[in-house]
């Protein structure tokens, strides 16, 4: 439950508790009260009965004062009246009072009645008994007037009980509020929005949450803002690296090799035998596979364009060397007009991507045609390469270089995602833009 319920239901059962201990105390009271309106009410129908045959005697004969008796007398409140003659055995009662117009249910009755008590008062006049007159208790108008009372009672506490719960969840929906207010800024940090801050709140309870969890976020936002930096130095000290390393490979490598073939070509022109020429013709062929080899690792390391020229005109030269080399594939580029230059990290990644994705279209893909997008936002660099190959199987791992490629730019703080095209496979990748590019 959530904290409002369980306030609301703690104070409904306290209320219901005090509704309880005010109906037991009330019954209670009830209880007393309508048995002593009920003893009272038999005495005073006792001295009634009395008082009447008294003045009965000498003013109706003995033997008509049990058939009149009845006649002369009025029940009071809260007893019953009966005449039981002697002569007859007959039982008579006088008119009571009429029913009460609301009457209690029986449950409540039970609970407050009265123990039932009779008296019977025999009638003697000149020594010889007459009959009896049967005085019993009636709290049916008293029971009935105590469940009026009672249920205006409970009906108003309940609505206290009603009114004050109400202003109780008003009092504390607004005093809640500045959590979900926290909650929701929770949720921004959750989903990486570090920027705003609560700020001050005017509830001494909550003001102390809301200033650490802005703590929380400056301290995350610094984190994120050092971990972008190191990442970005990660790749730079990698590309540098590949650079120097490069740099090492062609600058050494190739004197090497070049040197390598004129001697080979030399001792080709002077070779005394066919088996010296032939042995100077495998030294030239073994160094131009190493040379292959070196233009390979070259490329791999780093591509000598990109940081030279300007980053549209490499990949325009890259996807035009595609059409050139497999004619089967067309590949075709389409980039935003005046694409700023990136900064040499983002470059050399989005070539990668493009070199990344049009190799898997040709080795995995059999597509014939391979589209590719190119284009900022304010806040990011976006790539699309799109095929109509064959598409990925669902159950297909990526490759190492894809793997790599992901672990790239997730280190420059972007994303990289592989959709299933229409036919074929879309491969989406974003890249943050750099503070102060344009």
């Amino acid at each position: 439950m959530t904290l409002r319920t369980r306030i609301l239901t703690l104070i409904l059962i306290v209320q219901l508790g005090l509704i309880a201990l005010l109906a037991l105390g009330s019954l209670d009271r009830l209880r007393r009260d309508i048995a002593t309106e009920t003893r009272m009410g038999a005495e005073t129908a006792r001295n009634l009965v009395l008082a009447t045959i008294g003045t009965m005697q000498g003013a109706v004969p003995p033997d008509r004062i049990m058939a009149r008796l009845p006649e002369r007398l009025t029940e009071p409140r809260h007893a019953r009246i009966g005449t039981l003659n002697a002569l007859d055995g007959t039982l008579r009662q006088p008119a009571g009072p009429p029913d009460p117009a609301l009457r209690a249910p029986g449950w409540f009755a039970a609970l407050v009645a009265p123990d039932p008590q009779e008296t019977r008062l025999p009638v003697v006049i000149d020594g010889r008994p007459r009959g009896y007159v049967l005085i019993t208790g009636d709290p049916a108008e008293e029971i009935a007037r105590a469940w009026r009372d009672i249920r205006d009672l409970m009906a108003l506490a309940a609505a206290a009980a009603v009114l004050q719960a109400a202003l109780i969840a008003g009092a504390l929906a607004q005093g809640l509020r500045p959590v979900a207010t926290i909650a929701a800024r929770l949720s921004d940090m959750t989903r990486g929005d570090l920027d705003s801050r609560i700020g001050p709140l005017p509830h001494p309870d909550l003001a102390a949450l809301a200033t650490h969890a802005d703590r929380l976020a400056q301290a995350l936002e610094q984190a994120r803002t050092d971990r972008t930096r190191l990442q970005h130095q990660v790749i730079a000290r990698a590309d540098a690296e590949r650079k120097a390393i490069a740099r090492d490979l062609h600058d050494e490598m190739g004197p090497c090799l070049f040197g390598l073939r004129v001697e080979a070509d030399a001792l080709r022109e002077a070779a005394p035998d066919p088996a010296t020429a032939a042995s100077a013709d495998q030294i030239a062929a073994i160094a131009e596979q190493i040379a292959r080899v070196n233009r390979t690792l070259l490329d791999d390391l780093r591509p000598m364009a990109v940081g030279q020229l300007p980053l549209a005109t490499v990949l325009a030269d890259y996807v035009a060397d595609l059409n050139r080399r497999f004619p089967g594939t067309r590949f075709a580029l389409d980039m935003a007009a005046g694409l700023p230059e990136p900064d040499e990290a983002t470059a050399l990644t989005l070539f990668r991507i493009l070199q990344e994705g049009t190799t898997n279209a040709l080795r995995h893909a059999r597509a014939d045609r391979v589209d590719i997008r190119l284009w900022t936002d304010p806040a990011h660099w976006r790539m699309v390469l799109a095929d109509d190959g064959v598409g990925m199987a669902p159950d297909r791992r990526e490759g190492t270089g894809l793997t790599g490629m992901r672990e790239r730019i997730t280190l420059l703080g972007g994303t990289l995602r592989l959709e299933a095209g229409s036919p074929g496979t879309r491969l989406i990748a974003d890249l943050p833009r750099q503070a102060g590019q344009p």
